[in-house]
């Protein structure tokens, strides 16, 4: 494929669930001047990426470039991705990793081995890396409209809230509560897309979103649970369903309970980890997760006592199991010692 020459096969996009997913997505779709319905557009986490990229591998044909956007390397699933990208390229795919998570050298020398490139940059969010870069190396003018969207995702995302629409566009980006969720965030890229980054629509759905958010807030609480490791004081809570965003709860766990580590735990396992001054990355890797140093995430097995447990008894032994292993990795990796 000729470079900055997406006509002679399909655009594949398989981006981040959030809000930066979204944003990077879009911004992919402006740099290249594809239109969202001539694109494949797929969503993932970390752990699951491997999966995901499974799923379209046998539909990859030489002359199709793919684009993973907003998603850092997982440790149990990065060897996997690494193979079906190799595969890839021997095809004729041609692979694009945007992203501004910490990739260590090893990884970063394993995709690049491949036959994947890796665009990366930590000074701004997905959506910025994307718009930054992409225009360039497709040979296309950079739209105007692509700095607006990155100063709005970026201060949600890398938690600057410093543009009026950031704590609105995080809150309707929030898609896990919500049925029919991987339409929902098609449609946010469509927005994007036609460079729209407010109107009655999202307006509508930031009010249904805070309606939810105020009632969930007292039961986060009601399953709190705090615990000690070494100088970090610990709190965790067990989230089923529903806004408020795990950002916002962990903000909201590290003020009551005036902690250093907030972990929010969901029923699959799935942690968030959030902190001011501590490196949750840093646990998050010994955890077999990943992500930045004031915000990570893993995911851990919850044994089948655990899960009786909680039916019996609620989700706070949820959050107590899980704030015991957040505990123990904070040790092991020295980052509350």
């Amino acid at each position: 494929m000729e470079k900055g020459d997406v006509s002679r096969g399909r655009l594949y996009i398989v981006t981040h669930t959030d809000l930066d997913g979204a944003g990077s997505a879009a911004a992919a779709l402006i740099s290249l001047g594809v239109a969202p319905g001539d694109a494949t557009i797929l969503y993932a986490e970390p752990y699951n990426l491997h999966e995901v990229l499974e799923r379209i591998a046998g539909y990859l044909e030489s002359g199709d470039l793919l684009i993973i956007s907003d998603l850092g390397p997982n440790k149990d699933s990065f060897a996997t991705t690494v193979e079906i990208i190799r595969d890839a390229t021997s095809r004729g795919v041609r692979v694009e990793w945007y992203d501004h998570h910490i990739w260590p050298e090893n990884n970063r020398r394993a995709l690049e081995s491949a036959g994947g490139r890796l665009v990366h940059d930590t000074s701004t969010c997905a959506t910025g890396v994307v718009g930054r870069y992409a225009p360039g190396l497709h040979g296309r003018e950079r739209d105007p409209f692509l700095d607006e969207l990155e100063k709005a995702v970026c201060a949600a995302d890398i938690w600057r809230w410093d543009h009026p629409l950031a704590p609105k566009l995080f809150r309707v980006a929030d898609t896990r509560y919500e049925e029919g969720r991987e339409a929902w965030r098609d449609r946010i890229i469509e927005k994007f897309a036609s460079k729209t980054l407010w109107d009655d629509e999202l307006q509508a759905k930031l009010e249904e979103y805070v309606n939810m958010e105020l009632r969930n807030y007292n039961k986060l609480i009601s399953t709190a649970y705090t615990t000690t490791a070494g100088s970090c004081r610990i709190a965790a809570t067990y989230k089923t369903h529903g806004p408020p965003s795990n950002s916002f709860i962990g903000a909201s766990l590290l003020s009551r309970y005036n902690a250093k580590i907030a972990v929010i735990v969901r029923p699959n396992g799935g942690l968030s980890l959030r902190s001011r001054d501590v490196d949750v990355q840093k646990i998050a890797l010994r955890l077999g997760g990943g992500g930045h140093p004031r915000a990570a995430g893993a995911r851990i097995r919850l044994p089948l006592w655990v899960r009786l447990a909680r039916i019996l008894l609620g989700g706070k032994i949820v959050s107590r199991y899980a704030a015991g292993k957040v505990a123990r990795a904070a040790l092991e990796s020295g980052v509350c010692a």
